[in-house]
């Protein structure tokens, strides 16, 4: 597949794999890290936010972008 050739997702598109990318970790983090971590609710954010964003970032919307680009051919 040619780089070249890849047009960006829409600002639409990419808000939905956004929202489907966060929603699971937003449930599942913040609780792990509150049974596990600390229960201190600004610790809880501070780490679960940490963690979150490279996820986002570097795993999954670039999984999704790739999986979408495949099947959109």
């Amino acid at each position: 597949m040619n780089q070249a050739n890849i047009t960006p997702p829409s600002k639409h598109v990419m808000a939905v794999l956004t929202f489907l990318a966060l929603l699971p970790l937003v449930y599942v983090i913040p609780p792990w890290v509150a049974a596990h971590i600390s229960d201190h609710h600004g610790w809880v954010t501070q780490i679960s936010v940490a963690s979150i964003v490279p996820i986002i970032t570097y795993v999954l919307l670039p999984g999704m972008l790739r999986l979408r680009a495949k099947l959109k051919g």
